[in-house]
């Protein structure tokens, strides 16, 4: 009997039954699993039994812990990152398309990180900013006004890359909406950074010109691919009534919507109209707003100051709906800004002369309230940049004063856009 105890001592010293053991040595994990002489019982037989042959496991060293995780050549553990790859991977997503390309030129491996499709849509969640205006004179072609001319800018901004020359329209979050000058008027959607670009079917309504649009567009970190649409204001013909037809870029395709305004403040919408936060703004000529709510497909009407001049503004300021107009006083200007639903003065931002020069002789106009700071206003012949907090004037162009030119604010994204595929 004592025999038989040592033997299996031993048994036990060379194969224990340990579910982890450290082996100090190699400083790896080895898993050795043991199954001693397990005995099946046969229910029927009380006397009955098979004896299973012990068997033993021991991972080997190629399988240990160690190789187990072992990261792969292209992914850095924290630990032996250097600055270079900390900046790769964490800050490149927050800066402007035209700063990344100059970027790509680093190194092949910086290269391929910024055309990888996840860069490009962690750079189209990030980065939101404001970074310059497209504007367009009619009949000319478009162009593009940077608010930073090192840091943002497009390759091609007259639009040279799509197949017909176009008027641009409307404008989300790095992405155009533009209509084909020729006959059939057909609408494009297009990223000016990469030139991607798709053509519009036809729509189920009658596009008169009358009719106006605008683009929503939100990126979302759940959808590689851009999901937009394109709302558009139609006038019914021979009737005092607006319906809504909606392009959806998911579908490719135009569906009507069962919203038929028949208010006659909404008639004739002044222009193009924008997006935001779920909701479309047109403005109107008889000094009112639309509104479309995209998601329950219903509208509303917004009246607007009574002191209201065209050289005023509807726009977004801090993410809320907003109207900017410019005020003089003797010989100083100021921007009244109003907003919630009722349209109140809400403050006063005052444009300092002694920034503005002899530009205070001028004629102000408004343009758009951007990235929580900078109002862009025209005065006199000069595009200008006003940095509200810092009281702080830069000057982005010079003003076309032969005509009214459109202005649309826009964001240096990476953002895709391509022709549908089913």
């Amino acid at each position: 009997m004592a025999e038989l105890v040592d033997k299996q001592m031993e048994e036990t010293e060379d194969d224990p039954i340990m579910p982890d053991e450290v082996d100090s040595s190699e400083g790896s994990l080895q898993q050795n699993i043991s199954i001693s002489s397990l005995t099946l019982m046969d229910g029927g037989s009380a006397g009955s039994h098979e004896m299973i042959p012990s068997c033993s496991y021991k991972s080997s060293s190629s399988r240990s812990l160690e190789n187990c995780i072992k990261f792969p050549d292209h992914i850095k553990q924290k630990e032996d990152m250097e600055i270079q790859d900390v900046v790769r991977q964490y800050a490149l997503c927050f800066l402007p398309a035209k700063s990344l390309c100059r970027f790509k030129t680093v190194s092949k491996e910086w290269l391929r990180w910024i055309n990888s499709p996840f860069f490009v849509h962690t750079q189209t969640n990030h980065f939101r900013h404001i970074s310059g205006l497209f504007c367009q004179f009619p009949g000319e072609s478009p162009s593009f006004m940077s608010l930073n001319p090192v840091a943002y800018g497009v390759p091609n901004p007259t639009l040279c890359f799509l197949p017909e020359p176009v008027d641009v329209r409307t404008s989300c979050n790095g992405l155009l909406g533009c209509q084909s000058r020729l006959g059939d008027n057909a609408y494009y959607i297009c990223n000016p950074v990469t030139e991607g670009w798709r053509m519009v079917p036809k729509p189920n309504l009658y596009h008169g010109p009358e009719t106006a649009i605008a683009l929503a567009f939100e990126p979302d970190i759940l959808n590689f691919e851009a999901q937009y649409e394109l709302i558009c204001a139609v006038t019914l013909p021979g009737r005092e009534a607006l319906q809504f037809e909606i392009y959806s870029s998911r579908t490719n395709s135009w569906r009507v919507s069962n919203a038929v305004c028949l208010e006659l403040d909404a008639l004739p919408l002044n222009g193009d109209g924008f997006y935001t936060r779920g909701f479309v703004y047109w403005e109107t000529e008889s000094g009112a707003v639309l509104v479309f709510d995209l998601k329950e497909e219903v509208y509303g009407i917004v009246s607007l100051p009574p002191s209201r001049k065209p050289t005023g503004a509807l726009t977004v300021m801090r993410g809320e709906l907003c109207y900017l107009l410019p005020h003089k006083e003797d010989d100083a200007w100021s921007i009244e800004v109003y907003g919630n639903m009722d349209m109140s003065l809400q403050c006063i931002i005052p444009l300092h002369s002694e920034f503005l020069g002899h530009l205070v002789d001028g004629e102000c106009r408004a343009l758009a309230f951007v990235n929580d700071d900078t109002l862009i206003i025209t005065l006199g012949t000069k595009v200008i940049a006003y940095h509200a907090r810092a009281h702080r004037m830069e000057w982005v162009s010079d003003a076309r004063t032969d005509g009214f030119v459109k202005y649309f604010p826009y964001v240096n994204s990476f953002c895709t856009c391509r022709p549908f595929h089913a």
